[in-house]
């Protein structure tokens, strides 16, 4: 029988056509964002090259830092996802493994002042800081005076990371933009930890950010 032709191993889209998913004998198809993907997976039977030790690593370092936060990460790269077909999350892998790693193999790390966690087209945020306060963290930046409503009205998202307990805390909707300020209030047990922060804004939620910028390490 026909492959394309078994209702049960696949699923019917909206305009009718037929859509395959699962494997076949080496070939594995899915389906990811409106597109259908084949690829083709095979048995490696030969022991690993420093290359690819190294890559693994590398991949390993960088999937364990985003893990914590993936929900930021979906918000920060969704525009650009969509754009290349791809999930948020493996945009966000990509360009972090490529340009934020530091140290040799075996010792290999992540260049917190390098990291991206949002990319897009708006404004990056002016001058960005941030200080330690009895509640948490504020985070401040200038409102430039030429900023139109809609720039105004745009949504502080902040991100940090806490690296010796491999933790991330977030906020997607702060403060406006035009606020200049957003107070994070961190749980006590963390406010003496070490920590990195980042800054970005959103239009609306799934509409268009800020490449992120890094404020600084705390602790």
């Amino acid at each position: 029988m026909d492959l394309f032709k078994r209702e049960r191993n696949g699923v019917f889209n909206s305009d009718k056509s037929y859509r395959y998913t699962g494997k076949v004998g080496n070939l594995v198809s899915y389906h990811i964002l409106d597109k259908n993907v084949v690829r083709m997976v095979g048995m490696i039977t030969k022991p690993p090259s420093i290359k690819q030790l190294i890559c693994r690593q590398e991949m390993a370092v960088v999937v364990k830092f985003l893990y914590p936060f993936t929900e930021f990460i979906n918000a920060g790269f969704m525009l650009k996802a969509r754009a290349a077909v791809k999930y948020p999350y493996n945009i966000a892998l990509s360009y972090n493994k490529m340009n934020t790693l530091k140290g040799l193999y075996p010792d290999i790390k992540m260049d917190y002042p390098k990291v991206m966690v949002s990319q897009g087209s708006l404004r990056v945020a002016a001058n960005p800081t941030v200080e330690m306060v009895p509640e948490g963290l504020r985070f401040r930046w200038t409102v430039l005076p030429e900023m139109v409503l809609a720039e105004k009205s745009q949504r502080v998202m902040i991100l940090v990371y806490f690296p010796d307990l491999e933790i991330g805390l977030y906020s997607i909707d702060g403060a406006k933009r035009s606020e200049g300020k957003e107070l994070f209030v961190l749980p006590l047990e963390l406010r003496l930890a070490r920590m990195e922060t980042y800054i970005s804004f959103m239009a609306t939620p799934g509409c268009d950010v800020a490449n992120s910028v890094y404020v600084g390490g705390l602790n």
